[in-house]
C-alpha cells in the first residue's frame, strides 16, 4: 500500500495526523528536534514535543512549527505526565524516549507514560532499556521497536554486531515474536519483523554514521504511524525512506551530512519512492 496518495482538495489540520514526542533531559535537545522535524517532512499535520523545560525550550527556539510541553522534572514523573496524558485525545501516535536520562526513575516514568497512552508507539533509545526490564508493558499495544545493537541485545539478549544478515533476521524475528512487537534493527542494512514477516531495507549510505539519523528514523515512523499504518510497514517505509535521504543528502553533501542539514531531503525521498513513476527503483538485496 502506498502511505503517500494524493491528498483529498478538501484535506483539513489534523487529518494527517498529530504526533507527540515525549524525551530529553537536561543535556540532551537536538534528538527531539529530529524526531520533530522528521514527522513533519514525513507528512505529520501537527508535532508536539513533551520534554524537560530547558530542552523543550532550545527544540522550540527557531522551530515555530512545534508545540512544546515543557515540565519542570528532568525525566516524566508524575506531573509531567499528567501534563502529557492531559492532551492525550489530541494525539495519533507517539514516539517516547529519544534523550532521556539512563536512571531508574526515568526509565519507571517512561514505562507509567507508556501504559497510560492509548496511541500507536515507537519506542528509542532509553525506552527500549526501560522496557528491557519490564516487557510486559506493551502487551497489546501496537509498537514499533527501533533498537541500535546495543539496545537490542539490552533488550533482547542477543548480540548482533557483526553477524551475517541471516542471522540479524533470525534474531530480529525471534525478538519480535517474544516482544509481541515489530522490531526495526538499525544499521548498515536495517531489518525489520513483526514475528511473521522480515523486511530488509535496500537503501542507505556509510555517511549516516553522525547523530541523529535514528532520531530520524523514530519520528518518520511516528509520522506514518499516526497516518494509520501498521507498525511494520511504518517500520520498512520509514527505513527506506530515511535511507533513500541519507543517499541523497550523502551525494549532496559528502562527508558533511549531518541531519539538520539532510532533513529536507526527507520530502524528496518520499517523492523518489511513492510520488515520482520510475524513481527509487531497489538495489538487489
Amino acid at each position: 500500500m502506498n502511505p503517500y496518495p494524493r491528498r483529498p482538495t478538501d484535506a483539513r489540520k489534523g487529518d494527517f495526523g498529530h504526533v507527540l514526542v515525549v524525551g530529553g533531559s537536561p543535556v540532551f535537545h537536538g534528538c527531539l528536534v529530529f524526531n520533530a522535524k522528521g514527522a513533519l517532512a514525513a507528512g505529520a499535520d501537527l508535532v508536539t514535543v513533551a520534554a524537560p523545560r530547558r530542552a523543550a525550550d532550545l527544540a522550540a527556539c527557531g522551530n515555530p512549527d512545534l508545540i512544546t510541553v515543557p515540565f519542570e522534572a528532568s525525566h516524566p514523573d508524575a506531573a509531567a505526565r499528567r501534563a502529557v496524558l492531559a492532551l492525550a485525545d489530541r494525539f495519533d501516535a507517539a514516539v517516547v524516549g529519544a534523550g532521556v536520562e539512563r536512571t531508574p526513575a526515568a526509565h519507571r516514568g517512561i514505562l507509567a507514560l507508556v501504559a497510560a497512552l492509548e496511541v500507536p508507539l515507537v519506542l528509542d533509545a532509553e525506552a527500549l532499556r526501560a522496557l528491557a526490564k519490564d516487557p510486559g508493558a506493551i502487551a497489546g499495544r501496537r509498537a514499533l521497536l527501533t533498537p541500535h545493537g546495543g539496545e537490542f541485545e539490552a533488550l533482547a539478549g542477543d548480540r548482533v554486531a557483526d553477524r551475517p544478515l541471516a542471522a540479524r533476521k533470525e534474531a530480529v524475528r525471534r525478538a519480535a515474536r517474544r516482544l509481541h512487537a515489530t522490531v526495526l534493527l538499525k544499521g548498515a542494512r536495517d531489518v525489520v519483523s513483526d514475528g511473521r514477516r522480515v523486511a530488509v531495507d535496500p537503501y542507505g549510505s556509510p555517511l549516516m554514521t553522525k547523530g541523529g539519523w535514528g532520531d530520524l528514523l523514530a519520528g518518520v515512523a511516528g509520522a506514518l504511524l499516526a497516518r494509520g499504518l501498521a507498525p511494520f510497514d511504518a517500520g520498512r517505509h520509514a527505513a527506506a525512506i530515511v535511507g533513500r535521504a541519507g543517499e541523497r543528502a550523502g551525494r549532496a553533501l559528502g562527508e558533511g551530512a549531518v541531519v539538520s542539514r539532510a532533513l529536507d531531503e526527507v520530502p524528496r525521498a518520499i517523492g523518489d519512492l511513492f510520488q515520482r513513476k520510475g524513481t527509487g527503483r531497489k538495489r538487489k538485496t
